[in-house]
């Protein structure tokens, strides 16, 4: 057992070097085991060591004359890199004492905690968590555990969800998404409703993301009243792009009155689409598209005008369909054209809803303290993306793929510190 620790003071004769080189060739593994536990084994006397003298110190203490050793209490301490230590926590008469060491109330290393938000957050649902972490951490967790790991960011994410927002925003993606989540003992599946923004400078921003609310015109109000209290000028919006959920034009021409409202794009040709004959649906997508990439605002009216003739009876519902949203689809034209493409669909907001669907596809049902964390970071991680080039710059797609998926940690300092 000394061997080893003997290696780490370079207290090693060339002999005992020999025999541990040994050890290694004869059986790799196994003598990797040993050094764990060996360093396993020093640490946990050093602490147990430095908690006795910390209470010998707190004894001695005038406040303390009173008060005596009462022995001490063992508990297994889960330290990360070196495994689970057994503890001997110092006891006082008084109950008085509060190590600085290792607190009472704490049984796992703090570090280990974030560690398991980290992995969580990136995915990874408790009960597989629960079954890698003997292997990963040198413990197995509960799934209470977990949850308490994801405590140490929860009133972080809740922070920045609620964050004061800057008065400058212009333009407004709003959408919703849906999450099974677990409520008051039941599933539900319910919508969370989404904003970004987009400001003076052209960057875009995650403003809103609000789990277990309804598709309907209270909850939306809700949203915009809260948007406009942190900070959202209501002036100076100029235009909302969104997709026809229920309540949401009504609500939000309340709130930005003097904003034009735009139908995404996407959202619309499906809708259109959904009501075309399948063997007009090619040419229909054809025609769409003079009318969506048109050059002008007149072009696009001509181009439409054509498709409208073009489908004749048979494609009058899909027409009709497409013609009661045209104007809320063409009111990018009045905008600069560097800006087009940017406001004719719900894009980035489709992007945040398949990113958290992809975080919580191993996740059977969310609780709203979990949907909260996991919604904050992923959130977080896309703006931290975002901010590196503005929403008409070109090159977005080439910066996007500069943008790696292993920004976790920057993403979690930044949340949290």
């Amino acid at each position: 057992m000394d061997l080893f620790m003997s290696i780490i003071k370079f207290q090693v004769s060339v002999p005992e070097a020999v025999k541990a080189i040994g050890q290694f060739k004869e059986n790799r593994l196994k003598a990797l085991n040993q050094l764990s536990e060996e360093f396993r084994a020093s640490a946990e006397e050093t602490i147990n060591h430095l908690l006795h003298l910390e209470m010998s110190l707190f004894l001695g203490e005038p406040d303390q004359s009173d008060n005596k050793k009462n022995g001490f209490k063992e508990k297994d301490y889960p330290l990360k890199g070196v495994g689970t230590l057994r503890i001997k926590l110092p006891q006082d008469r008084k109950s008085r004492f509060e190590s600085a060491i290792i607190p009472k109330s704490e049984r796992i290393d703090p570090r280990l905690k974030e560690d398991m938000a980290v992995l969580h957050l990136a995915g990874i649902s408790n009960r597989t968590l629960s079954m890698i972490s003997k292997r990963l951490l040198g413990l197995e967790v509960s799934k209470t555990t977990v949850q308490e790991s994801l405590g140490l960011i929860q009133e972080s994410a809740i922070n920045w969800l609620e964050r004061p927002l800057k008065d400058d925003y212009w333009a407004l993606y709003i959408d919703g998404t849906n999450f099974r989540i677990q409520r008051r003992g039941s599933t539900q599946k319910e919508p969370s409703l989404v904003v970004l923004g987009i400001d003076k400078n052209d960057h875009r921003s995650v403003l809103a993301i609000e789990p277990g609310y309804k598709d309907n015109v209270e909850s939306w109000r809700s949203v915009f009243d809260s948007l406009v209290k942190r900070g959202v000028d209501p002036r100076k919006i100029k235009i909302g792009i969104m997709d026809g959920l229920p309540g949401l034009e009504t609500a939000f021409k309340e709130t930005f009155a003097e904003a034009v409202t735009a139908r995404c794009w996407v959202h619309a040709m499906k809708n259109a689409l959904n009501k075309c004959p399948a063997r007009l649906r090619d040419a229909f997508k054809t025609l769409l598209g003079t009318v969506m990439y048109a050059e002008s605002l007149q072009e696009a009216r001509e181009q439409f005008k054509a498709l409208k003739k073009d489908m004749g009876g048979d494609g009058q519902r899909a027409v009709s369909c497409l013609e009661k949203d045209l104007e809320s689809l063409l009111v990018h034209y009045t905008f600069d054209k560097s800006y087009w493409r940017t406001l004719k669909t719900t894009n980035p907001i489709e992007r945040i809803n398949k990113e958290l669907k992809r975080r919580t596809k191993s996740m059977e049902t969310l609780g709203e303290s979990t949907l909260t964390a996991i919604v904050a970071f992923t959130a977080l991680k896309l703006e931290m993306g975002w901010r590196m080039y503005k929403v008409n710059d070109q090159r977005h797609e080439k910066l996007d793929r500069l943008w790696k998926n292993n920004v976790i940690e920057e993403t979690i300092n930044e949340l949290v510190h």
